[in-house]
């Protein structure tokens, strides 16, 4: 059994999952052929419920997410928000 990142409690991974895809204009539909050709088994619904913290990635995952973006596993856990912008609001 491979082992899990557990997000259900703080989905920070998969946020920022779908801010590294975003951030280098790919689908998700891109990066899970990727992940399929480094041999991560992984379909639409799954990478889908991990970007949304619904699913936890393996670490097998994350390391082949690490060669797809070509980033470090800290950005994996980079906190991106303020307590402000999570609320919308704005700073003055």
């Amino acid at each position: 059994m491979a082992e899990r990142i557990n997000q259900h409690l703080n989905p920070l991974v998969g946020k920022n999952i779908r801010r590294l895809r975003m951030e280098q204009s790919m689908k998700a539909t891109e990066v899970i052929a990727k992940l399929q050709t480094k041999g991560i088994n992984v379909t639409t619904g799954i990478f889908s419920k991990v970007e949304n913290g619904w699913n936890n990635p393996t670490v097998d995952m994350l390391i082949a997410l690490t060669e797809i973006f070509k980033c470090d596993f800290n950005e994996f856990f980079r906190q991106t928000d303020t307590p402000q912008q999570a609320d919308g609001a704005s700073e003055l």
